[in-house]
């Protein structure tokens, strides 16, 4: 709704909690109030969608290894792990304004603080101390595997709180630096003519760099459909080149990655 009544790009929404949160395929995202980094801010890129996902990506590598100190990684095709265990997650959602110009909504959502218990049942107990006093909640198992299995935060990580005003400077940070320099680079192509690398193709390499998923056998679910194979590497629009068991080498462009054992 906001993105149509055409308010000034690069406008940040950030909450202190989500009540009807969405992730990926309309999944819940449920968080504990005062204790995550939760953003969405509305975008008018020249360039496609699939950069943006990628510059989103790296600023939240980049931020984590800034403020914490941390290894973070990239899974294909859009969340940031810790361990293998998901730390972070974005969502891209376009559409065209009156004006027939791309607006993109860019939604990051980050497990900052608290501490990950299993519960009884399947619920999970995240218990934080947020801002302004202590703070717990129950989030559903994620596919039916205890969240503790699947899931982290940085205070976990880094072995104590952070804080979430200092981590969302450094983030909107990256991404500006990125974003800017990506629009700058597709309004005026001859601006790089001299430049030892393009700015897409530099992102695109780093954002390779970061993945995880690449050389890892993995099964990926789209809808009732399980694709399995061995993740081979990715084209230059971040489709996922899976290698099947069958020899068959074939693209993915949208799923929900599994890592089987190593």
């Amino acid at each position: 709704q906001l993105a149509h009544e055409r308010p000034e790009e690069g406008v940040v929404v950030l909450t202190d909690s989500q009540t009807a949160g969405k992730g990926r395929q309309g999944r819940r995202w449920v968080d504990v109030p005062g204790c995550n980094v939760l953003s969405s801010t509305l975008l008018r890129p020249l360039f496609p969608p699939h950069l943006l996902v990628m510059i989103a990506s790296l600023a939240v590598v980049d931020t984590i290894a800034e403020i914490c100190g941390l290894t973070a990684t990239i899974k294909w095709p859009n969340d940031v792990l810790i361990r293998d265990r998901k730390v972070a997650g974005i969502l891209i959602e376009t559409s065209h304004d009156q004006y027939g110009q791309l607006v993109a909504i860019l939604g990051i959502g980050i497990n900052v603080n608290g501490r990950i218990q299993n519960v009884p049942g399947e619920t999970s107990l995240v218990t934080c101390r947020a801002d302004y006093g202590q703070a717990q909640g129950a989030l559903l198992q994620q596919d039916q595997a205890p969240l503790l299995a699947t899931a982290t935060t940085l205070e976990t990580e880094y072995g104590h709180a952070v804080s979430r005003e200092t981590f969302i400077v450094h983030l909107l940070r990256h991404i500006e630096t990125d974003y800017l320099a990506l629009q700058q680079e597709t309004a005026n192509p001859f601006s790089t003519v001299y430049s030892p690398i393009p700015v897409s193709q530099s992102i695109r390499e780093r954002w390779r760099k970061q993945l995880s998923t690449l050389g890892r056998s993995i099964q990926v679910r789209q809808g009732d459909t399980v694709t399995s194979g061995i993740a081979e590497d990715v084209d230059g629009n971040g489709e996922l080149l899976l290698r099947r068991h069958s020899g068959e080498l074939v693209s993915i462009t949208w799923g929900d990655v599994g890592y089987l054992a190593r």
